[in-house]
């Protein structure tokens, strides 16, 4: 019985995760990941509550990111999202570059006339939620 409360609360918590699209398979660039993780607690603060995430390099293209959430019912949790982790760059001419844009978590050089810009993109390949004592 308590193994299947266990069960149906992490699974509870993976059905929330599929709300914000964090599934297995889907790809972010790394700005809209940490966004989506950011707004757990502006959109649904009465079912969980974010405390705070943590990324663990595990090979040089793949990460672990561990989130700790909290339910209504003060139960905390700790939420392991793998991610196979790319880096995507484009190479333009400088002047179609618009510096007034949000350039969080991009690598931006500038050579000439041309602009290389650079990025990470994280796709999951794997989530495991345990309850933490």
């Amino acid at each position: 019985m308590v193994v299947k409360l266990a069960r149906g609360s992490t699974g509870n918590l993976k059905k929330f995760l599929g709300k914000f699209s964090i599934t297995v398979g889907n790809c972010f660039d790394e700005l809209e990941f940490t966004s989506i993780l950011r707004s757990i607690n502006a959109k649904y603060s009465n079912e969980y509550w974010l405390l705070g995430w943590r990324e663990h390099r595990v090979t040089d293209s793949s990460s672990v990111f561990t989130v700790t959430v909290i339910d209504g019912h003060d139960k905390e949790y700790a939420v392991s999202i793998y991610v196979r982790t790319n880096t995507i760059t484009v190479t333009l001419p400088a002047e179609h570059l618009d510096l007034a844009d949000d350039t969080t978590g991009v690598t931006i050089t500038i050579d000439g006339d041309l602009a290389s810009l650079s990025g990470r993109i994280l796709c999951i390949t794997g989530i495991k939620v345990r309850e933490i004592p």
